[in-house]
């Protein structure tokens, strides 16, 4: 079935335009609920985080100080990341 010849009408230009507005609307849903689900983690883990801290202090302090700032570093990069792409 070849349809090269067959014209495509302005109804179907429209439905297919609908369509992608659609899409572009769930992804911004999906990507505003994701940055939600981020930062909720980002301020569980602080949370917990500072707990380790109040009981061992010293040595968790560092560790979990390097883990979340890699962390957030790497939020923040591939937030910037995605923008410039």
């Amino acid at each position: 079935m070849n349809d090269e010849n067959h014209s495509q009408s302005p109804e179907h230009f429209a439905q297919l335009a609908a369509s992608i507005e659609t899409i572009q609307r769930r992804l911004t849903r999906l990507q505003v609920s994701v940055s939600l689900m981020t930062l909720i983690l980002i301020l569980t883990v602080a949370a917990v985080f500072g707990n380790l801290v109040n009981y061992f202090s010293g040595d968790v302090l560092m560790w979990g100080g390097a883990t979340t700032g890699a962390a957030i570093l790497g939020f923040v990069f591939g937030w910037f990341a995605r923008r410039r792409a």
